[in-house]
């Protein structure tokens, strides 16, 4: 009788969802839904709060590592959930990467933080991407040029005006991340900016930004006047 009553609950959900997509669905009930297809003749409704109060978001969650989920040990969860959920969160960045590719970003700071938040803005690690583009300022494509803490030092202009060439940008934008989950600029990441912009003046390549990621905000340099 049990399976039978589940079996209705997922049924009338998965109906909703063919109908509304998922318009007025909290993110439990979004997750609730996700584990319908690990967690087989189950009701999944308290393992996806579960999973919810350790990770706090949708987004965070379908980004957590397999270690951190299995240590839950939330009945039902298993290694195939783990996959599904990393299967889920790197085929978004995908899609959205190629509508991003799409649109000209020149003054959109927010779009441009969107595209960054879902690629470098839950690493656990600072990383320095730039994104090349177009005269049009068309997405050309982005790299990640170096890993670990911005230093100067650690600034290699070969490889910048490499990448630069290699996409024949014409503008870029830069950014990395703070995990710490402060967004405001440190002394290096002003100098880098500096120095990366006189880098990239005898090319001809404008800097339209600089733009630190959180997983929650950004600060834009473009905004705050400082480009």
């Amino acid at each position: 009788m049990k399976s039978k009553e589940h079996s209705g609950h997922r049924d009338r959900i998965k109906s909703k969802i063919l109908k509304n997509g998922l318009d007025g669905f909290l993110d439990y009930e979004i997750l609730e839904a996700l584990l319908f297809y690990t967690v087989p003749m189950k009701d999944t409704k308290e393992s996806a709060k579960a999973l919810l109060k350790e990770f706090k978001t949708l987004e965070k969650t379908l980004n957590a590592s397999k270690d951190d989920i299995l240590s839950l040990k939330i009945k039902g969860i298993t290694e195939n959930t783990c996959i599904y959920f990393k299967l889920l969160y790197d085929l978004n960045k995908k899609l959205y990467k190629e509508k991003f590719r799409e649109e000209v970003i020149l003054n959109s700071v927010e779009a441009t933080y969107d595209f960054l938040k879902s690629s470098i803005g839950l690493l656990e690690k600072e990383v320095f991407k730039i994104i090349f583009l177009s005269s049009d300022n068309k997405y050309l494509g982005d790299e990640i040029i170096f890993l670990g803490t911005i230093d100067r030092s650690q600034i290699y202009p070969r490889e910048i005006v490499k990448c630069v060439l290699k996409y024949n940008a014409r503008s870029v934008i830069f950014s990395h991340n703070h995990p710490s989950g402060n967004p405001k600029p440190s002394q290096a990441d002003l100098e880098m900016t500096k120095k990366l912009k006189k880098i990239l003046e005898p090319l001809e390549v404008r800097v339209l930004d600089h733009i630190i990621i959180t997983p929650e905000k950004y600060y834009s340099f473009l905004e705050e006047g400082i480009i």
